[in-house]
């Protein structure tokens, strides 16, 4: 191809994607879970458990104590005052009106002839009137009773006040120790004893924007929020902080994941540029190499982003066999150019050709699995190692020779030569040396784990675990990892099973398996419970009429008029107090795609609770767990993604039967295939979990050490100009992956340290397809 067509070719196709790319809107995503696959269990109630998900995902909560109470409610003003315009929070919450218990009383006088707690329920349909009189009485002339008695005449059974008792008084959200003094909710924590005095701490909570990101990056609101924090602990010394909710996780981590990374990646870069100026003693091919990263990068990033209309930022981190290949793909060409070859893109174009199609066979394999997250890495690689490719064969061949030809360093890949050429050269006795590697390799296997789990890639640190263990323990809610959501083609259809969910939680708690549990029906009946429960009033109220001379009153007017008209039927969409509206959108889902959904939380779970046994007979009511959930589809991936992969390799094999034969095919691919079980050994060996990210070590092993391989095919094993671009492209890829292996970052540290073991592995093996 002439060289100027080639560069049109180049420029046009580049210039096409990256138009298309920035034409469509910009949207980088952080969050893992969006990009999750619905497992079996959560298919029928993804859209809903996502909803839910976000909403509680952009809770945080921070305490503030100190000895004084004063100055922890002084320092949590302060803290209120410094955010309460700021557009990062849709909402802050630190003052509780103090005439909230009284608006919830009210509201549930206005409504007591439909909500109604279950024992009450149960006596008004039994026609239990005797035990409702008794207890009124012990209310009335009770010692210590706190029942409002200024609508006796109305009610003269008290059903207002025995609604306010059981939903109120008695709900499982009053279990903890906070409570209302000076209008702001209070907890007085003395764990430590008598080493320390009692600690007063004053709740200061917010919800997150939906446009707030939940990774760390420059002027964040959590980092501003930390900076206030340290301000105040400065002004008033001894203030104790605690912090809590999933954003402060998300921030922390990523911040730590962002430092290491930035650290370890400019170390590497400039081992990385040294390396290549130490070799080839200009500049030109480390700028030529930049460019084509750079420009493959780019044009991933834009052809993604056109296809899928936002990226993940895990794609970049995971993405990063462009980046890999890229440079493989520039060294073997200018080790090739600086040695003076003449047409270079001739004499690398088979083996560069059959590295790049096997490679991409891989990622089009990915392309199959049922993963987001997944597809999008493969399409950013796919797109990426064309681009390399296209740089490589069309534009670097426009590049004049080198002035001073030759030069290239040889002392080392002489030495390593040597190490090969001492190799026993008995076909029979290697093939006893790769049987024995090989045995050795099968212990490691049959004790490889392959499962992820999302709880072991994040270590919390010790101020947030500590800040949780804190805020469970003055909350003791107890909220299980178990949960349910119940569909219903109506809000009614919703309530009604959610009652059918509550009866079989209420025996559940009789046998000690839970403490109790939160639900929309516990305190918004169904429609169908609250007309029971309103006929049931209406049939015990001659009964009613005769009580009330007992109580002194002297007409019964009052209360007939209360009973004159049918009352008006709650529903998720009516008006309620502010204290009951937060717990109904806690737990209400709502409409999602044309059906109706609500959470149910249990409580202080045991051991032996079994969330998905209670749903069996139950239509329409999913058990959730979202944590065990997510490891299980993700583990499911993992074997579906080197089951592609494997499948993959079995046509890259077919490809390279038909270009070398047989015998040459099986030299070429033993090399990336040992590695692989070589890195999984040992995984196995050491006990570490091999999970979805080592996986993704194991992709990309398999795409570079096939160019090792082939390479050394093409140019001989003891072609001196070959072994120095191996060894230059093993080496750039150990420094810039394998040193993730030193992240504190879990996800990341596995997938550096399953690229190291997986690189050096090839390095070693690939010298012997060259044969």
């Amino acid at each position: 191809m002439n060289k100027k067509i080639g560069v049109s070719i180049w420029v046009v196709l580049h210039a096409l994607l990256l138009i298309i790319g920035i034409s469509v809107p910009w949207n980088v995503e952080s969050d893992l879970y969006s990009v999750l696959p619905d497992s079996d269990e959560l298919h029928h109630v993804s859209a809903a458990e996502k909803v839910l998900s976000a909403r509680s995902i952009r809770n945080i909560s921070v305490l503030v104590g100190h000895e004084n109470f004063s100055i922890a409610k002084a320092s949590a003003e302060a803290l209120f005052a410094s955010f309460e315009k700021d557009e990062s929070f849709d909402e802050i919450r630190l003052h509780v009106d103090e005439n909230a218990m009284q608006e919830n009383r009210d509201f549930l006088f206005e409504n007591r002839y439909v909500l109604q707690g279950s024992p009450v329920r149960e006596m008004l349909k039994s026609g239990d009137v005797e035990t409702l009189k008794n207890e009124a009485l012990q209310k009335v002339y009770g010692a210590f009773s706190l029942a409002d008695l200024n609508r006796l005449e109305q009610d003269p059974l008290l059903l207002g006040e025995q609604s306010f008792e059981y939903f109120t008084l008695n709900s499982p959200l009053m279990g903890g120790k906070f409570t209302l003094k000076e209008g702001v909710l209070t907890a007085t924590d003395s764990a430590n004893g008598l080493l320390e005095s009692p600690v007063n701490y004053v709740m200061w909570s917010a919800v997150l924007s939906e446009k707030t990101p939940s990774m760390a990056s420059k002027g964040h609101v959590l980092s501003r929020l930390d900076k206030a924090l340290d301000s105040l602990q400065q002004v008033y010394p001894g203030l104790k902080v605690a912090k809590s909710g999933v954003p402060f996780h998300s921030y922390e981590s990523s911040g730590n994941a962002q430092s290491e990374i930035a650290w370890i990646s400019g170390i590497s870069m400039a081992l990385i540029i040294l390396l290549l100026l130490l070799a080839f003693k200009t500049v030109f091919p480390l700028v030529a190499t930049v460019l084509s990263i750079t420009v493959a990068a780019a044009t991933a990033l834009a052809g993604t982003w056109a296809i899928f209309g936002s990226i993940h930022i895990f794609t970049f981190v995971f993405g990063t066999s462009v980046i890999g290949v890229s440079i493989d793909y520039a060294i073997h060409f200018f080790t090739s150019w600086k040695n003076g070859v003449k047409d270079v893109r001739r004499h690398i174009f088979k083996g560069l050709l059959l590295g790049f199609m096997t490679t991409e066979l891989s990622y089009i394999a990915l392309t199959f699995a049922e993963f987001p997250l997944l597809r999008q890495m493969a399409v950013f690689s796919l797109i990426g190692l064309a681009s390399s490719f296209a740089t490589i064969t069309l534009l670097f061949p426009v590049i004049s020779q080198p002035r001073r030809q030759g030069g290239l360093p040889a002392l080392v890949p002489q030495k390593v030569l040597k190490v090969y050429e001492r190799f026993p050269a008995g076909r029979y006795l290697r093939q006893i040396l790769g049987g024995v590697f090989v045995v050795a390799l099968l212990p490691g296997l049959y004790l490889l784990n392959v499962h992820t789990d999302m709880r072991a890639l994040y270590s919390m640190s010790d101020e947030l675990k500590a800040a949780e263990i804190l805020n469970a323990r003055l909350n003791n809610l107890g909220i299980s990892a178990n949960y349910f959501i119940v569909e219903g083609d109506s809000p009614e259809e919703v309530l009604q099973r959610e009652e059918s969910l509550a009866l079989q939680l209420a025996s559940a708690q009789t046998d000690s398996l839970l403490s109790g549990f939160l639900a929309t029906s516990s305190f918004l009946p169904s429609v169908k419970t609250q007309k029971e429960t309103w006929t049931a009033v209406q049939q015990l109220a001659p009964s009613v009429q005769s009580f009330v001379s007992e109580l002194g009153i002297v007409s019964d007017s009052a209360f007939k008029a209360s009973l004159a008209t049918e009352p008006a039927y709650l529903t998720p969409e009516s008006r309620f107090p502010s204290s009951t509206k937060s717990l109904l959108n806690m737990l209400w889902i709502g409409e999602v795609n044309g059906k109706f959904y609500s959470a149910v939380l249990p409580l202080h779970v045991s051991l032996k609770f079994d969330a998905a046994a209670l749903t069996q007979d139950l239509p329409k009511v999913y058990a959730v767990n979202k944590m065990a959930n997510i490891n299980a589809t993700l583990t499911k991936l993992s074997h579906v993604s080197l089951l592609l992969v494997a499948v993959a390799y079995v046509i890259v094999f077919l490809v390279l039967v038909l270009v070398y034969r047989i015998r040459q095919a099986v030299r070429i691919i033993r090399a990336p295939v040992l590695a692989c079980l070589f890195l999984a050994a040992v995984f196995g060996y050491a006990g570490i979990d091999f999970n979805f990210f080592a996986i993704v070590g194991v992709i990309l092993t398999l795409g570079i050490g096939i160019d090792y391989a082939l390479f050394f095919k093409e140019g001989g094993r003891r072609n001196l100009v070959t072994t120095l671009a191996v060894m230059l492209s093993a080496c750039t890829t150990l420094i810039s992956f394998g040193s993730l292996a030193f992240s504190s970052f879990v996800p990341v540290a596995t997938f550096g340290l399953a690229t190291l073991l997986g690189i050096i592995c090839c390095f070693i093996l690939s010298p012997f397809s060259g044969e």
